[in-house]
């Protein structure tokens, strides 16, 4: 009888120290490459503790630091979290980091790229603050949802933008004396996006009369801006939005949803999530704008369906 009480309460007690040690980092066994994958498909960085065995620091913050509660709530929910032993399989990150100093923290993106280094000993307090620190670096500082952008209103001024297409040729508007049709696209990847530039060129012989020139936003990178190119054989102006801030701009930024952001990168993979300027998802909502010869805004047309575009007619309507 004895016995089985001494077993159940020595089972009692294991059940709640793992459950107290799982209320930390949740240190996931898997490799490098296979942390890039889940990270892309979740929108997550990844953070790597790189230790020894005969680190005191390191124990202590295996011991102390990992195991609070605050900050398994916080990286859990950013990072991949991996713990790595540098002189067995780290072996090649402290060659590739030039790691010195036992443990060695590595902040990477999807694609493992170095977000940023730290190193020594950190009580959970201070550890939250390096990892706010990193997750601040490649998130927007702030962010709206698709019911929250409004896009700028006719009557609003745009201040100057500029931007460079995917021969490195820089657009300014402030150089354009005539007026600007705004288009903003979700990227080559959007059949949607594809089909609509298709439409707009039969604007093109109308633009000249009307003393007016179309330029397409795009937030993908110049090489993606290329496929875009050949998909729809545009000739109008299709721009980089490096950091986003021409949407921003005109208030058509936003981050979709995290089971939209989930869709995209699984389905998607590298044409989502490597070709814009960070990992964060976001994407301008399809709108046109139209603006004057000082840049104001005369006409728009703004609708979070991104099925739903300006019409050819429309536009020439309000040039």
């Amino acid at each position: 009888m004895f016995k089985t009480i001494a077993y159940t309460l020595c089972l009692l007690i294991g059940i709640s120290i793992n459950s107290q040690s799982n209320k930390g980092i949740n240190f996931q066994k898997i490799d490098l490459e296979a942390a890039k994958k889940i990270a892309a498909k979740e929108n997550k960085l990844i953070f790597i503790d790189l230790y020894t065995t005969w680190c005191g620091p390191c124990k202590l913050m295996a011991k102390n630091t990992f195991t609070d509660p605050r900050i398994g709530e916080a990286f859990n929910k950013n990072f991949i979290n991996l713990a790595i032993d540098a002189e067995k399989e780290g072996v090649n990150l402290v060659k590739e980091f030039k790691i010195v100093n036992y443990p060695s923290f590595l902040f990477l993106d999807h694609t493992g790229k170095l977000v940023q280094y730290d190193f020594g000993y950190y009580n959970a307090e201070q550890f939250l603050g390096v990892g706010a620190s990193v997750v601040s670096k490649v998130s927007p500082q702030t962010t709206k949802t698709i019911e929250q952008v409004k896009g700028k209103m006719v009557g609003d001024k745009i201040n100057n933008f500029s931007a460079k297409d995917h021969l490195g040729n820089t657009f300014s508007s402030s150089k354009e004396k005539e007026k600007l049709i705004i288009v903003f696209i979700r990227g080559q990847w959007c059949p949607y996006c594809n089909k609509y530039i298709e439409t707009l060129q039969n604007l093109s012989p109308e633009l000249k009369s009307k003393n007016a020139r179309l330029v397409i936003i795009s937030p993908e990178k110049p090489e993606f801006i290329e496929k875009t190119i050949n998909k729809t054989k545009t000739d109008y102006t299709v721009v980089y939005d490096e950091g986003y801030k021409i949407a921003e701009a005109f208030d058509v930024l936003y981050t979709p949803n995290n089971e939209t952001l989930n869709f995209y990168n699984s389905r998607l993979k590298d044409e989502f999530t490597a070709s814009r300027s960070d990992n964060s998802g976001r994407l301008p909502v399809s709108a046109t704008f139209i603006l004057n010869e000082n840049k104001e805004i005369t006409w728009r047309h703004f609708n979070p369906d991104y099925k739903e575009r300006a019409s050819v007619e429309d536009i020439l309507k309000n040039l």
